[in-house]
């Protein structure tokens, strides 16, 4: 082990984060995951190394404070944490390395929207507002195009593009520090965005896809929690909000419709933008399980 310099634990961590020569998004990740480690390890001395045993019982604390895929990405970055701190000599072996990380669900936590559900979400909104038109789109991206709540936060309206006759929205994605995706618009989504900006007029390519209309945050981008916020609000007024149905139940449903309409497993990978196929594969292993279930070829 190094002799003479720090081990304090918040000065090794920002060596740690200083070190990776990753994106952006996975940094801050990084970061929150670390952080929340020195807030539960708060009132140990700081230069104390941390044990096998102090990491069992954090991994206990996140799982019952914390949701699945929460615990198993935190004990991944604490994981490579202390592998940078034995390799840099501050630890002689990694106290994560024989804790066992938790299994992430490998279904959905969330429930798609039905086809029939999403025709009654785009009923109750009053498109005569310009505060409708725009949540109209928001919608239209989401359940027709797959975005992500992120995405559509980030959403230029120099991102809007044709490409062969056909618009397009590239799409700064998820863990991703620029623009290096996009998505084809449906003729649907088209007309709620033409809708939309020629209702709000004066846009330029670098303002925000979608801001706010109200006096306090006019023309001001919009949040992801603003976002989903509006979703949830006519979730609730199309009497369709449940515990399992949230705004990302919108993009489920788009890759769920995409499935039934006969798209491959590539083509639906590619659509949704998913980095894994396995990702995919879970939304085939569903759909299968729902239309040709093993249980009702039991005869008893």
């Amino acid at each position: 082990m190094k002799t003479g310099q720090s081990l304090h634990l918040a000065h090794l961590m920002q060596s740690f984060i200083h070190s990776l020569d990753i994106n952006a998004t996975s940094i801050r990740t990084y970061k929150e995951a670390l952080k929340n480690f020195s807030a539960w390890r708060n009132g140990q001395p700081p230069d104390a190394l941390v044990t096998p045993g102090e990491i069992k019982l954090y991994k206990e604390w996140l799982r019952q404070n914390r949701a699945a895929n929460t615990v198993a990405t935190y004990l991944v970055a604490l994981r490579r944490f202390f592998q940078y701190c034995v390799s840099e000599g501050f630890y002689h072996e990694n106290p994560v390395e024989k804790v066992k990380n938790i299994r992430r669900p490998r279904g959905h936590l969330r429930q798609d929207i039905s086809r029939e559900g999403l025709r009654q979400l785009f009923s109750v909104v009053d498109r005569r507002t310009l505060m409708g038109k725009r949540d109209f789109a928001i919608m239209n991206l989401m359940a027709r195009n797959g975005l992500r709540v992120i995405e559509v936060t980030r959403a230029n309206i120099g991102d809007l593009e044709y490409r062969r006759g056909r618009q397009i929205l590239r799409i700064w994605g998820k863990g991703r520090d620029e623009r290096d995706e996009f998505v084809v618009l449906s003729e649907p989504t088209v007309t709620a965005l033409e809708d939309y900006l020629n209702a709000r007029g004066g846009a330029k390519p670098s303002d925000p896809l979608f801001v706010g209309v109200r006096a306090r945050n006019k023309g001001r981008r919009l949040t992801t929690r603003q976002i989903n916020r509006i979703v949830n609000r006519y979730l609730i007024k199309a009497g369709l909000k449940t515990e399992k149905i949230s705004p990302h139940s919108l993009r489920h449903s788009f890759v769920t419709l995409a499935i039934q309409s006969g798209a491959s497993i590539i083509e639906a990978q590619i659509a949704a933008r998913h980095k894994s196929i396995e990702t995919t594969r879970v939304y085939f292993h569903e759909h299968d399980r729902l239309e040709s279930p093993t249980e009702d070829k039991i005869e008893i």
